[in-house]
């Protein structure tokens, strides 16, 4: 079996790749600080019942899971794994990670309704760092498809159907 970038020089997957996981390393860092103010927004009565606090907090995780699959898969695509597909799961990985990001804002915005002023500053820094996550994945996904180029669609186009199998 051989790797799916044949006819890409080395140097230039790894200048995506390398760009790619600098993205996704920049919304990691914010994902981060999100947890904790997340984390922390349990503790807060005009919060801590809002019917968006665990979407919002699944979401969050759900966006942590995301950054780990994209950055193994890289490893694994620069470790020379003969991995069947590893185009497939490159653009499976990113653009899974881009619908984890678009659930973030609405579950954000339903936990947060309501807040008590005091907590403003918090809900402002979250709403910034949110920004930030969106901001990388997107960087991230386009990264990806200009690595790809046409072949980006198609091969997103075939996974959408795995991805609409909803995640248990």
């Amino acid at each position: 079996m051989s790797s799916d970038f044949v006819g890409i020089h080395s140097y230039q997957r790894n200048d995506y790749l390398d760009a790619i996981e600098a993205a996704l390393k920049k919304g990691m860092a914010a994902k981060e600080v999100v947890c904790s103010i997340t984390t922390g927004f349990r503790r807060i009565p005009s919060i801590r019942v809002a019917p968006g606090l665990n979407p919002y907090h699944a979401t969050v995780a759900d966006i942590g899971y995301g950054f780990d699959a994209v950055q193994g898969t890289i490893q694994r695509i620069r470790q020379g794994d003969l991995i069947p597909l590893e185009k497939e799961m490159l653009v499976f990985d990113l653009d899974t990670l881009r619908i984890s990001e678009k659930q973030l804002s609405p579950n954000f915005e339903l936990a947060v309704q309501g807040a008590d002023p005091s907590v403003f500053y918090l809900v402002e820094q979250s709403r910034y760092l949110n920004r930030q996550i969106a901001k990388m994945i997107k960087r991230a996904n386009k990264l990806g498809q200009s690595f790809l180029g046409p072949e980006w669609e198609a091969i997103r186009a075939k996974n959408e159907k795995i991805q609409a199998i909803p995640r248990l």
